[in-house]
């Protein structure tokens, strides 16, 4: 188990890069045991020898999976209303948007980087 400070951890698994920054700091998903607490889920940034790390949060199994409810949701909205209205060739000469045809687009299609 790494110590920094008072501090007690050992990663256990690791899961996955979501990102990397220019500093060359990762933003990983492991499986993280802190102190003689039980291991949790941990998204945080790590430098690349994992001797520093930033901010992150811990989460349970059954957190991680509400998470993944969550985030199934929220994803799954980018790919609704793509196709809603199709009005075949013919009629498209005679389309005249009203005032109201902004006001039906989705407010979120797709969430950016």
């Amino acid at each position: 188990m790494a110590e920094r400070g008072k501090l007690k951890f050992e990663i256990i698994e690791k899961f996955g890069i979501l990102s990397t920054s220019k500093s060359g700091w990762n933003l990983e998903l492991n499986l993280v045991q802190w102190g003689d607490n039980q291991p949790k889920f941990d998204l945080r940034s790590w430098s690349p020898d994992h001797n520093k790390m930033g901010k992150g949060v811990g989460l349970t199994h059954d957190e991680l999976k509400q998470l993944q409810q969550v985030l199934q949701n929220v994803l799954g909205s980018e790919n609704k209303n793509l196709v809603t209205n199709f009005t075949p060739h013919s009629e498209v000469s005679n389309f005249e948007a009203d005032d109201d045809f902004e006001n039906d687009r989705p407010q979120v299609t797709r969430l950016s980087d």
